[in-house]
C-alpha cells in the first residue's frame, strides 16, 4: 500500500438523510384542511343542538334571575365551550382510534395510521387529539399548518407524540 494514494471507495448509494418512506403516500395538505373543515361543521351542530337543548335555558335564564350577566351566565358560557371541546375530543379520538378516519378524513379519502403503517390505536388517537388544541395556536390551526408544510412526515404536533401520520386512504 502507498501511502498518500487516492483510494476508490466503492459502497452503498446515499440514502435520503432521514430514511423514511412512508408505508403508503401522504396525504396532502388540502385534504387534510378540507377534512378538519367538514368535521368542525359536523362538531358544531351536534354541539349547537345540545347547548340549545341543555345548556341554553340555564344561560339565559341565569341572568335574568341573577340581575345581569354576572357568573352564572360566564360560567354557563364555558358549559358550552367545554361541551365543544368534550365532543370534539371524543368525536376525533374514536372514529381515528377505531378506523382511522373521521367522516371529513372519509369523504376525502385520507385516514390516521401509525408511523409503521399499522392501524391507529385508541391511545395514539387520544394523544394526537388532545394536542389538537396547541396545533391550533395561535388561531386558526397556524402552528398545525406550518409543521405539515415543514416536516417531512407531514406531521403536526399531535402526530409527532401520538407518533402518527395522515395517509391516502
Amino acid at each position: 500500500m502507498d501511502c498518500g494514494a487516492t483510494v476508490g471507495v466503492t459502497g452503498p448509494a446515499a440514502r435520503p438523510p432521514s430514511g423514511y418512506v412512508p408505508p403508503i403516500p401522504l396525504a396532502d395538505l388540502g385534504s387534510r384542511i378540507v377534512a378538519g373543515i367538514v368535521d368542525y361543521i359536523i362538531i358544531g351542530v351536534i354541539a349547537g343542538i345540545l347547548a340549545i337543548f341543555v345548556l341554553a335555558p340555564w344561560v339565559f335564564s341565569a341572568p335574568l334571575m341573577m340581575g345581569g350577566f354576572g357568573a352564572a351566565w360566564l360560567g354557563g358560557m364555558f358549559g358550552i365551550l367545554g361541551l365543544m371541546w368534550i365532543l370534539w375530543l371524543i368525536y376525533f379520538t374514536y372514529f381515528e382510534g377505531t378506523s382511522g378516519q373521521t367522516l371529513g378524513k372519509r369523504l376525502t379519502q385520507i385516514k390516521v395510521a401509525k408511523e409503521d403503517g399499522s392501524t391507529c390505536d385508541i391511545g395514539s388517537a387520544l394523544v394526537r387529539n388532545i394536542l389538537r388544541r396547541v396545533d391550533h395556536l395561535p388561531f386558526l390551526y397556524i402552528l398545525g399548518i406550518i409543521l405539515i408544510a415543514a416536516t417531512e412526515k407531514r406531521q403536526r404536533l399531535g402526530d409527532m407524540l401520538g407518533r402518527t401520520i395522515v395517509i391516502k386512504a
